[in-house]
Formats: structure tokens, C-alpha cells, sequence
């Protein structure tokens, strides 16, 4: 689909998830034959950052040319809710490099600064294994192998970035080394992973090295899931739609399972008491959101908010679409099997909604969608 709100940017926000750490399974042989998806590594970001803030160079053109670094600065203009002009972004490099800080430090350069240590320690542990395998044996189990998913996703790796983005997705067309951001089937889905927010968790290098898996599995499953839906007639047919209420109901289950993929290894798919209260809040929350998307009388910008809300507000308990899909994919996952979930994926929102419904219908202390709720689906 290309989206309502192109400036809408997937985020992962491990600060207050610090417990969803996916703790590395290795797969000796790969168990889905019709699973094909490389991860394109690259670091060249986060070293050329390192060696300006160490004054091995220079040259702030080169390193806000780096396209990893381009993707970052602008999605950081996006969560800041700004919108800055290109040489704002060169300006702040240079007060970096010539050691000034900016009170408004958009683009987190002073947390590069700070941690420059840490960083180049998290940089070279990434460097020393085979992340992208690891990752890629996780995220395979959740697509159904009746379906052939062929990727290729490139994955920058850098040490700048708003507070709020430990790691995200957008969709790129590039012109020359500018990125330009795209809807759906339109570029390229990227991954940027930031170091400089991975090491300020009170962890030791292996601490974070484990977080840092969480957060490339999850941003890799959304960039992985895109490329599917493009070859996917169900979900071209879904992507027709461009409503407000289509664009949080896929928010909800392409976030939900991307969460769930971070938290059901680590937990045994048993959180705490704790996260099942926040959760439900989110249920309710989520049922009050597609109501009032289904309004006529809602502007572009009410709908706007809500969306954005939906997972880009910084919190557990805030982000209400992502907690409340990360609750119907465990609960889907749990009590209806994992063939149930992968089904989904293939069939959409609809299906993953549906899914969850038939499991309020069954367990009373599951929190329900509610039955208006439904009838958003019925366009």
C-alpha cells in the first residue's frame, strides 16, 4: 500500500523493552526451503562517524553522505516531528567534529559523542559474528513454507539517531546518494540499526550485542514481510484500501508479530503479570483508535495523530497498536498453534483480527476487539 502517512517510520523502542531480549537460537540447516532472504551488512556508517568524532577524518560531506547516515538524519527529523533543511544536518556534524554541542540535538549526536567508546566496542563485537544468519533462523520460522520469500535487504549499521529509535524501516528509492522515502511496492525496504542508543542500555558488550540481535530481528521482519506482500495477491488486494482504519489494523499485526518475535524466545512466551495489564489497556485503546478512524468527521491530521501514536510514542504502555499486536500475535501463536500465525501473514489483517476475535469468543480472560470494531473490515 502506498501509505495515507508516507512519514510513518517503524520503530523499536528498546529503552522501555529492555526486557524483550531475543536470546540467539541457532538453526543448523535452514528448515524453510522456500525462505531465501539475505541480509546485506553494512557498517560504513557507524565507522566513518567513529573516525570523524576521533579525528582520523574530517570531511562532514563524506560523512553525512554515507547512505546509512542519510536514512538516520532524516527519519530523525520525522520522530522529532521537525522538518530541518539539508545543511542543518552538515551544521551539527561540524559542531560535533569541533567538539560544540547544539541544544537542539535532533539527529542524537551528543549520545555519539558521549558513548563513542562503547559504540566502537558494540561496532567490533557485530563485526566478530554472523548476525545476519542468526537473525534470519528466527525470523524464518514465522512464514508459512507453502509460500516462496525472496529478499535481499540491506542493513546499515550507524551511531547517530533520534532518542526514540534504537532501529527502524523505510521503504528508499535513491537518487545518486540521497535517499528518497517511498510507499509500499515502490524502492527498496532498508534497515538502519543504531548503535549509539543500543549501548546507553546498563549492559555489558554481550548485554547489548544480545539487543542488538532483538532489534535487527524485528526491523528485518518488517522489511522481510514487505517484500513479501508485494508478490502477495491477497495483500495487493488488501493494499487497494487507503483508509485510516486499514493503515492502523496492518500497523497492529505487522508490529505485533515483529514484537512477538523479539519477546517469545527470551520469555518461553510467559511475560509478566505486569506487561498482560499494560497490554489489555492497549486492547481497549486500540478498540477506541479503529472506532474513531471509521469516523466521516475525522480529519486527515486527528487520523494522522492517532496513527503515529499507535507506535511512535515512545513507551510500552504509550504505543498502544504495537502492545496490542504483540498480544493478539502470542495469543494466536499460544493457543491456536504457529500455523495459525504464519497463516495470517500470508492472509492479512483481516485474518490475524479474525483469528484473535475466535479467541475472545473462546477464553474469557482474553481482552476482545470490539464488534464495530470488526465491521471496519467489511469495506
Amino acid at each position: 500500500m502506498k501509505s495515507t502517512f508516507p512519514g510513518i517510520a517503524r520503530v523499536h523502542t528498546m529503552k522501555y523493552l529492555i526486557f524483550l531480549l531475543l536470546i540467539p537460537r541457532l538453526v543448523p540447516a535452514q528448515e524453510n526451503p522456500n525462505f531465501n532472504v539475505a541480509l546485506q551488512l553494512d557498517f560504513s556508517s557507524a565507522q566513518a562517524m567513529i573516525d570523524m568524532c576521533e579525528g582520523m577524518a574530517n570531511n562532514v560531506n563524506r560523512v553525512a553522505g554515507q547512505k546509512g547516515n542519510a536514512i538516520a538524519a532524516a527519519t530523525s527529523m520525522v520522530l522529532a516531528r521537525k522538518q530541518l533543511p539539508p545543511a542543518a544536518f552538515i551544521h551539527q556534524l561540524e559542531l560535533l567534529r569541533d567538539n560544540f554541542r547544539d541544544t537542539d540535538d535532533v539527529f542524537g549526536l551528543q549520545e555519539t559523542r558521549d558513548h563513542l567508546s562503547d559504540i566502537k566496542a558494540l561496532l567490533a563485537e557485530t563485526q566478530r559474528h554472523a548476525v545476519d544468519r542468526r537473525v534470519l533462523a528466527t525470523i524464518e520460522q514465522f512464514f508459512p513454507s507453502s509460500v516462496s520469500v525472496i529478499a535481499t535487504i540491506p542493513v546499515y549499521f550507524v551511531a547517530m539517531g533520534n532518542e526514540h529509535a534504537a532501529a527502524f524501516v523505510r521503504r528508499v528509492r535513491w537518487n545518486g546518494a540521497s535517499p528518497e522515502f517511498v510507499g509500499e511496492n515502490e524502492g527498496e525496504p532498508v534497515v538502519v540499526v543504531n548503535l549509539a542508543r543500543l549501548v546507553e542500555y546498563p549492559h555489558d558488550v554481550q548485554g547489548q550485542f544480545i539487543s542488538l540481535l532483538s532489534v535487527l530481528a524485528h526491523e528485518s521482519f518488517h522489511a522481510i514481510f514487505s517484500t513479501f506482500q508485494t508478490t502477495s495477491t491477497i495483500w495487493t488486494q488488501w493494499h487497494q484500501r487507503h483508509d485510516p482504519f486499514a493503515v492502523l489494523a496492518e500497523l497492529v499485526q505487522n508490529e505485533g508479530i515483529a514484537y512477538y518475535i523479539s519477546m517469545q524466545q527470551q520469555m518461553n512466551d510467559t511475560p509478566p503479570p505486569e506487561w498482560y495489564d499494560i497490554a489489555a489497556h492497549s486492547v481497549v485503546a486500540l478498540n477506541e483508535a479503529l472506532l474513531q478512524l471509521q469516523s466521516p468527521d475525522l480529519t486527515h491530521a486527528e487520523a494522522r495523530t492517532l496513527i503515529m501514536n499507535a507506535n511512535l510514542s515512545g513507551s510500552l504502555e504509550k504505543n498502544y497498536g504495537a502492545t496490542a499486536g504483540n498480544l493478539m500475535a502470542l495469543e494466536i501463536d499460544t493457543k491456536l498453534g504457529r500455523p495459525a500465525l504464519t497463516e495470517s501473514i500470508a492472509k492479512g489483517p483481516e485474518d490475524f483480527f479474525q483469528k484473535y476475535e475466535t479467541l475472545t469468543q473462546q477464553y474469557g480472560d482474553v481482552p476482545k476487539i470490539s464488534a464495530e470494531v470488526m465491521k471496519g473490515f467489511e469495506q
